[in-house]
């Protein structure tokens, strides 16, 4: 029973029968899908975030040492950070451990979305009384924020946070 449902499904009786054009096409509709939705995918893949984190990921080992012990320095210098943002506009204030803030400081920060290279950016942060403060808002939605403070060429801090913008109003101004 079960062939008789194959055969009719492909026509094959006697005066319908499978010749090698029906095979022909049968494979290459199946390849053809096939590359079809391997190219798509390919375009899409390409499309977002590249991966890349340093250009030279050997270079970058090279350092991975110290850097650790930049972060352990860090770490034990009783530093405190406050990254947050008000309707969009990134905020940071750096404390000692007596909770008096860090002044005369070059701060920057580099921001940019976990899965898109497209709206990386790198921002100044203003000192503005206790805190420091970009110039510009960001767009709603979820942005990776790597701060560093300097004071000359020596790195005083150094953080990376992830922040959610709700809206560009002032919902979520505590930064997550």
């Amino acid at each position: 029973m079960r062939e008789r449902k194959a055969l009719r499904f492909f026509r094959i009786d006697d005066d319908h029968p499978l010749t090698g054009w029906h095979v022909f096409a049968i494979v290459g509709l199946f390849f053809g899908t096939v590359f079809a939705v391997n190219i798509t995918l390919a375009i899409f893949a390409t499309g977002t975030f590249p991966g890349l984190v340093v250009k030279n990921s050997y270079v970058a080992s090279q350092n991975y040492n110290a850097l650790l012990a930049e972060g352990r320095a860090q770490a034990d210098s009783g530093l405190t950070a406050q990254l947050t943002h008000d309707a969009g506009v990134l905020r940071f204030r750096l404390g000692d451990v007596s909770g008096a803030s860090w002044r005369q400081l070059d701060v920057s920060a580099h921001v940019g979305r976990p899965a898109s290279s497209h709206a990386d950016r790198a921002m100044a942060l203003i000192e503005t009384g206790d805190v420091y403060q970009a110039e510009s808002a960001l767009p709603a939605g979820r942005w990776i924020v790597d701060v560093e403070a300097r004071d000359g060429d020596t790195l005083v801090f150094r953080q990376s946070q992830e922040l959610w913008i709700k809206t560009a109003t002032n919902e979520g101004a505590d930064g997550r």
